[in-house]
């Protein structure tokens, strides 16, 4: 592990010291207080492009179901034909970090091509209708623009979890996939029914079981939380477009990982799985020698010309 890394855990297990898991916990069990803890949350929130990155990209925002539709374009180069169409994570609740957006223009800059950054309806002011539309809305704006063999499509944590739900809408609609879907640590069972996602609860230093279902409540809705319009877990495989799944050992989303690639393997679909050793939850992200290698894999399954 890099020292980097070992700096980033030890501040992650500094707040699992202080409480914040519990905090969480208690603070979404009750609407009233999840709202006044939303409302200083939402503060840090980067719902449009951070200034610095403006420096270099154009920026051009769209309407997606009446949601905001980010796109960048890097200034010097030459227009481009592709797209990374990108869902941020926060349980559905909060989002896009600063972190999102420099992630992710790092990651499409080495792709050559542009970032749209969605926007989508955030729980408990919206439930999964209104999200999934939303990323509809957003993944046929960016197919019509660009082709859908054009458009890759990314996600991290609740994100991910919307990719796959995006995915498998598109093929029940009979919608034309995109080229690819990058899954980092996605979100993929509201109900986190699988005990050993509870035994990976002592290594994660970021989420807690309780809280995560707790979040999961609002975004499911009057929906069961193991449908699979909304946990993709429990989802077909077939007939989707091509995933690669990036996933930390330490982290409680690694067993629903595991066993939904194991599903793809079983039906011979198209899924690679990376698994981040001693990674926590969101690590390829992260600003890290291990982020950084894991972006460069990203890039090289796109295997875009």
């Amino acid at each position: 592990m890099s020292v980097r890394a070992r700096l980033i855990n030890a501040g992650l297990r500094a707040a699992r010291l202080a409480g914040f898991g519990r905090k969480f916990e208690k603070a979404v069990a009750e609407r009233s207080t999840l709202d006044a803890l939303l409302a200083r949350v939402r503060h840090y929130d980067e719902i449009a492009p951070p200034k610095r990155l403006l420096r270099r990209w154009d920026h051009e925002s769209l309407d997606a179901d009446g949601s905001a539709l980010h796109v960048l374009r890097y200034r010097k180069d030459k227009p481009t034909a592709r797209v990374l169409l990108y869902f941020h994570g926060g349980g559905y609740m909060v989002g896009p970090a600063r972190m999102h957006w420099n992630a992710m223009a790092a990651l499409a800059r080495g792709a050559r091509a542009d970032l749209a950054m969605s926007i989508y309806p955030k729980s408990p002011e919206h439930d999964h209708r209104a999200t999934i539309d939303a990323a509809l809305a957003a993944y046929a704006a960016m197919s019509s623009r660009y082709g859908p063999e054009n458009v890759v499509v990314g996600g991290d944590s609740a994100g991910g979890g919307l990719v796959v739900s995006l995915l498998t809408a598109l093929r029940d609609q009979k919608t034309v996939q995109p080229r690819a879907a990058l899954l980092i640590s996605p979100w993929l069972d509201i109900s986190m029914s699988d005990p050993a996602s509870t035994a990976q609860s002592k290594s994660d230093l970021m989420l807690t079981i309780a809280g995560v279902r707790a979040a999961g409540a609002y975004y499911a809705g009057d929906r069961e939380p193991t449908d699979p319009v909304i946990s993709p877990r429990f989802a077909a495989t077939s007939e989707l477009a091509p995933m690669h799944v990036f996933v930390g050992t330490d982290e409680i989303f690694l067993a629903d990982c595991l066993s939904f690639a194991e599903k793809a393997k079983a039906n011979g679909d198209p899924l690679t799985l990376r698994v981040i050793p001693r990674g926590q939850h969101v690590a390829a992200i992260f600003s890290t020698p291990e982020g950084k290698i894991a972006r460069a894999q990203m890039l090289a399954l796109i295997d875009w010309p």
